[in-house]
């Protein structure tokens, strides 16, 4: 780094220096106020997000205490119904396989199906008739 360099370093420093007292607090205040502003904003957004407070008067201790309750009622249903979407997932992959067995076994007669454990429902589909619980058990014991 050359002299020059710390010179008009030095050089910018300064101007701000022939600022007044009065016009620095003036500056600062803006910013204060505009930093304030900024957050009774947020607050009020806040606020207006949380369904038991729209539109109501709030302290800010009392939009943060409902903002966290709802925050975490949210979470919790989010989880429960990802659980649900979960199950359901479950439950379509089970009905596809079991669609694939019967597409396969369509021709069969109904109780060959009990050793699949489709037989009660597959009857049912394809025949209408529904296989005694009797000639279940003996299949699958087989």
């Amino acid at each position: 780094m050359s002299d020059n360099d710390d010179i008009e370093v030095e050089s910018d420093e300064e101007q701000p220096r022939f600022q007044s007292a009065a016009d620095k607090r003036a500056h600062h205040n803006a910013l204060e106020r505009k930093r304030r502003d900024h957050i009774k904003d947020s607050f009020h957004s806040l606020r207006d997000s949380v369904p038991s407070l729209q539109g109501e008067k709030a302290s800010r201790a009392q939009i943060l205490d409902k903002a966290t309750e709802y925050i975490q009622y949210m979470r919790r249903k989010n989880h429960t119904h990802q659980q649900d979407i979960d199950d359901l997932k479950r439950q379509n992959a089970l009905l596809e396989q079991q669609g694939e067995l019967l597409s396969l076994w369509g021709s069969w007669p109904c109780c060959a199906l009990a050793r699949s454990g489709l037989c009660t429902w597959a009857c049912r589909i394809r025949t209408g008739s529904v296989c005694s619980e009797a000639a279940v058990a003996l299949l699958l014991s087989s």
